[in-house]
């Protein structure tokens, strides 16, 4: 055992060090001479590699691309840049430069920020024109597409999704296209 881990007696609190191992599970504190049994993880006590990039030794090796003076030893599977043993990060299968990780933490929204909700959309478009009515020659067609083409959407993250403010809307839409329709036959007639 090793005393750079920062184990403790459980009842004197003295350190690693302090400690007199028997078997590497059970062991007896120096100081106040407490036996305990303890399960040491092997990460705990396992040595660690230090990833050592090569140099560069023929001008005409490919080098890191953070690090000039270091040999290219991998290919970012993100960007495709040059990688030495340092820089490729080993991750999901792959190997990837630190900008490439650092973007992803940047792309991946766990939120959406917003969402446009067809249905009130619709229905305003169908509604407010009907105070100036020569607007609806306009927004009674934009209010039945917009009804069509947000009738497969998803609704308000926190109501849900509200089909009848869109058959509303469609049903004004129409109305008020017809009575356009009418009103132009009569125009066109007299």
């Amino acid at each position: 055992m090793t005393g750079s881990t920062a184990l403790s007696c459980p009842k004197c609190k003295h350190t690693f060090g302090d400690l007199d191992w028997h078997d590497g599970q059970s062991g007896s504190c120096r100081s106040c001479g407490t036996d305990f049994e303890a399960l040491i993880f092997p990460a705990l006590t396992r040595q660690r590699t230090v990833a050592k990039p090569q140099a560069v030794a023929v001008a005409e090796d490919s080098t890191c691309f953070f690090h000039a003076e270091n040999q290219a030893e991998k290919v970012c599977d993100g960007c495709g840049r040059f990688l030495c043993v340092v820089c490729a990060v080993p991750l999901s299968g792959g190997h990837f430069c630190p900008a490439c990780i650092a973007g992803q933490k940047k792309q991946a929204p766990t939120v959406i920020p917003q969402r446009m909700l067809f249905d009130g959309a619709a229905l305003a478009l169908a509604l407010v024109p009907i105070v100036i009515w020569p607007l609806t020659l306009v927004t009674a067609p934009a209010a039945l597409v917009m009804v069509i083409y947000g009738w497969k959407k998803p609704g308000s993250v926190v109501n849900g999704r509200r089909r009848w403010k869109q058959v509303v809307a469609a049903l004004l839409a129409l109305v008020e296209m017809a009575a356009w329709a009418v009103v132009l036959v009569r125009i066109a007639f007299k």
